[in-house]
């Protein structure tokens, strides 16, 4: 009996550890993970490969010792590639045609990261006014595909990234077609579209439920996974509806805190011990955000309150009791968790001086890692006082958010992805 409890607890312990960065920004999205020996700069000795890849601002997910990511191959292509993480060379691709579409000159057709789970990799992206799914098993063929799980309006293009929760694919299509006056579309029948958040069945891609909501801003954020009540449900934002805890077997709103929120959920929300915090924005406009208790029976705002330089497209990073919040521009405001006091602001610097960021932070170890619009992997001390280890040049811009595995983290690139840190076996 003890014998089979250990061997029980061991492989729950080594199955945990191989999903650890599975989706956008890893655990929950919380952007941190549990390991060591992360490098604290980059160097020939630890930059342990780089490799080719086409455009996509999509992040790498690991499975094993393997790294998944998206990415435009050709005219009118985009493929899902797997690696091999202990040298970067290519296990297989597997690419689909789209039509183009619409997006902002910062964005790309290739900017939802992948989901993997120990059956299958999953994706959604935008073909046309489309928002399609598709499974595919760990040896690249294809489980299922939904060629329409909804409609979508563009106005800088797609970007949220799926999630599974307990056998469901939660998928996002939220947007307006009018804004300040301005018509995005002369189409009546476009004009009549809802937006919508959708669960598939993880197994064959058929649609489970539809939530539809009010239209809204095109929102890029990713769900979370909250426990409440010993049931889970998923938290989604977006300027009109607000804040949502969904169920995710159902579909069905189970509290909404709608507050008066006028700017795009593009960064992603956290959750760390009961408290859900995110952001609103524009480029260059007020920051808006939302911070609540979500342990209770009903959720409740916590009392927050900030001036000024809160992030638009980096999501925020909660570690330790301290939230870290690095703006599009270059600053770095890092507060307490529980109540919201500022502990420190100050200006991280590139290689060449100040930079700017899209990429979202993540961390472990101790450290935090800052891609930059300038071509920078900056390492930063975690804790209460500004400490600035490094700054690396890479090859091109970082907009994708690292992933971080055992000892080691994946940078994408413009052109590539680099794996730094250490020589020991890669699994995440």
């Amino acid at each position: 009996m003890k014998i089979t409890l250990a061997l029980t607890l061991l492989l729950t312990t080594y199955a945990s550890a191989k999903t650890d960065w599975n989706r956008f920004r890893g655990p929950n999205g919380t952007g941190v993970a549990e390991t060591s020996g992360l490098p604290t700069e980059v160097t020939a000795d630890n930059t342990l490969w780089s490799v080719d890849l086409g455009k996509g601002w999509s992040s790498p997910v690991l499975w094993e010792d393997k790294v998944i990511l998206t990415a435009e191959t050709g005219e009118g292509k985009r493929g899902v590639i797997m690696l091999d993480a202990r040298d970067g060379k290519e296990v297989w691709r597997h690419e689909e045609n789209f039509t183009e579409h619409k997006k902002h000159n910062f964005n790309s057709f290739a900017s939802s990261s992948p989901f993997v789970d120990a059956e299958r990799i999953y994706i959604n992206w935008s073909t046309g006014t489309t928002i399609q799914a598709l499974a595919l098993d760990h040896a690249g063929k294809v489980v299922w595909k939904n060629e329409h799980v909804a409609d979508y309006i563009h106005e800088h293009g797609t970007g949220v990234s799926p999630i599974i929760v307990d056998g469901i694919m939660i998928v996002r299509s939220e947007f307006d077609w009018q804004k300040g006056g301005k018509v995005y579309t002369e189409d009546p029948v476009e004009q009549t579209w809802k937006s919508c958040i959708v669960g598939l069945d993880a197994k064959t891609g058929k649609q489970v439920w539809k939530l539809e909501i009010p239209n809204c801003l095109n929102t890029f954020s990713t769900p979370v996974v909250n426990v409440r009540g010993g049931k889970k449900e998923i938290i989604c934002t977006n300027n009109a509806s607000g804040v949502m805890g969904i169920d995710p077997a159902t579909g069905k709103i189970n509290w909404q805190h709608k507050g008066d929120f006028s700017q795009r959920s593009l960064g992603s929300g956290v959750l760390s011990e009961g408290v859900y915090f995110c952001t609103f924005g524009t480029g260059g406009g007020v920051k808006e955000f939302a911070a609540l208790d979500v342990s209770g029976a009903k959720p409740k705002p916590v009392d927050f309150t900030f001036s000024k330089g809160l992030p638009y497209v980096p999501s925020p990073l909660v570690m330790d009791g301290r939230m870290y919040l690095l703006g599009d521009g270059g600053i770095l405001k890092t507060v307490d968790f529980k109540s919201g006091e500022l502990l420190y602001e100050e200006r991280v610097n590139g290689s060449t001086g100040s930079s700017k960021f899209f990429s979202s932070p993540v961390a472990g170890d101790g450290k935090i890692y800052c891609g930059s619009q300038q071509g920078d992997l900056i390492v930063l001390k975690a804790g209460g006082k500004f400490e600035q280890l490094s700054a690396n040049k890479l090859d091109s811009t970082i907009n994708a958010t690292p992933a971080i595995g055992d000892g080691r983290i994946y940078v994408r690139t413009e052109k590539k992805l680099w794996c730094i840190g250490s020589k020991n076996a890669p699994l995440p």
